[in-house]
């Protein structure tokens, strides 16, 4: 194997690593959205059910709004 083809497999391979870090740091982003929504809501005496729901709702939102930029800067 050439030195070219050696970097270019090494590139690749960093590449796949930074989709996937990049995909697992959008997912924790919107844990930790859907976590303060529910934290939030609960302190304000809402329904466990309702926290619950909310939570889950600002977990999709928050997720998908950090995918959608992380594509839009080409890193996805």
């Amino acid at each position: 194997m050439t030195s070219t083809n050696a970097t270019a497999a090494r590139l690749e391979q960093a590449q796949s690593k930074i989709r996937f870090l990049s995909i697992a740091v959008a997912l924790l982003v919107g844990v930790v959205g859907g976590m303060a929504t529910g934290i939030v809501l609960r302190m304000l005496d809402a329904p466990a059910l309702v926290a619950v729901g909310s939570a889950g709702g600002a977990f999709v939102a928050v997720a998908t709004l950090a995918l959608v930029v992380e594509a839009r800067m080409n890193r996805v």
